[in-house]
């Protein structure tokens, strides 16, 4: 089970990386392909090493998806409705958690439980939001930030415009959030060599950004917000609820 948070690790870790590279949009394309193969491979699985890598390929595409979506949601968002953003994708992240149990529940019914079909059914069921998101993302707006960062300027001015509006007021604040972008860019290309993995873990280089204050604040968050064993529950609970006296049915 754990093979799968190595590879999401890893995900996320390259998911930065690859969105730098070809952009937020198509980095979102490629998470959801390579889930979808890992996923494939998952419920086909014919023996325990393959099941292994499979977990481990789809841990990867769920990375760089968990990595991408937050930073496009969030330089696409306007700064009012960013939090909401996040919080409406971590609720459907848990909702798909809720899904996957109630489908495991109703599919233990066939052959007593013993059936492949139980675990083969409810891992192959990603597959279909993923196909979806795979179609229709390429409908999403391109970050504005990484546009502006790869010298595409007109094309960021023009998607800042059709998110926050094109007259009037809203014209004033979208050309004034594209040269607070313009700003920052600059100033990265400034500080090009800290911005590494390393550079920002213990912010060499960041000035009175304090880049790494900031990594370290949330990377720790995350470490505490796993050792009140939260994953436990949500990976191995009919087990813990078994363990705890529960019957078979009503542990699932």
């Amino acid at each position: 089970m754990s093979v799968y948070y190595l590879g999401t690790l890893m995900g996320c870790l390259v998911g930065g990386w690859v969105g730098d590279k070809i952009g937020r949009v198509r980095t979102i394309a490629f998470g959801a392909a390579w889930a979808i193969f890992g996923a494939a491979l998952q419920c086909s699985a014919q023996n325990h090493i393959w099941m292994i890598f499979a977990r481990l390929i789809n841990g990867w595409g769920t990375g760089v998806l968990n990595a991408i979506v937050p930073v496009w949601a969030t330089e696409t968002a306007d700064h009012t409705s960013r939090g909401s953003f996040i919080a409406i994708e971590f609720t459907l992240n848990i909702f798909g958690v809720v899904v996957a149990y109630w489908l495991e529940f109703g599919l233990s019914f066939i052959d007593n439980g013993e059936s492949p079909i139980r675990w083969r059914f409810p891992i192959a069921f990603q597959i279909l939001p993923l196909m979806v998101l795979f179609g229709i993302c390429w409908f999403f707006p391109e970050s504005p930030r990484w546009l502006a960062k790869v010298g595409r300027d007109e094309e960021a001015r023009y998607i800042l415009k059709r998110l926050r509006g094109s007259e009037g007021e809203d014209a004033v604040r979208a050309e004034a959030e594209y040269q607070d972008i313009k700003n920052i860019v600059i100033h990265e290309r400034q500080t090009a060599r800290s911005n590494s993995y390393f550079s920002m873990l213990f912010g060499i280089g960041s000035g009175k950004l304090h880049t790494g204050r900031r990594v370290q604040l949330v990377i720790w968050l995350q470490i505490m917000q796993e050792w009140v064993g939260i994953a436990g529950v949500t990976v191995y609970a009919p087990t813990i609820f078994r363990i705890a006296g529960f019957a078979s049915e009503k542990s699932q």
